[in-house]
């Protein structure tokens, strides 16, 4: 829920234009905030679909189990996708700055 309410945040920050970024880097931190959310929206319908699925309960105790490992692991799909689009992300602003100054030599 945080990771949702975090993308949310950072969604809202953006359309209100606070700190004004590069329209390339405006157009990235939302793509990534989109998937984060979309993401984790995914993930928690999934649950709630395999909780609609139980048929006693009995299998309590193993869909508790089977969501921790399927969260942790999503969350670690999840985690990775966001750091490596956030890395490509950084590489792509560090040669922006690099062309600039050079443009200004």
């Amino acid at each position: 829920m945080l990771s949702i309410v975090l993308a949310l945040l950072g969604l809202l920050l953006l359309r209100l234009g606070l700190g004004k970024p590069q329209p390339w880097a405006h157009r990235r931190a939302a793509k990534i905030f989109k998937l984060a959310l979309g993401l984790h929206c995914l993930v928690y319908a999934l649950l709630l679909v395999k909780l609609l699925l139980l048929e006693s309960w009995e299998d309590v105790p193993m869909f508790i189990a089977s969501h921790l490992l399927v969260h942790h692991m999503m969350a670690a799909f999840i985690g990775a996708t966001l750091i490596f689009m956030l890395i490509r992300s950084y590489f792509t602003f560090k040669e922006q700055v690099n062309r600039g100054q050079t443009e200004n030599a």
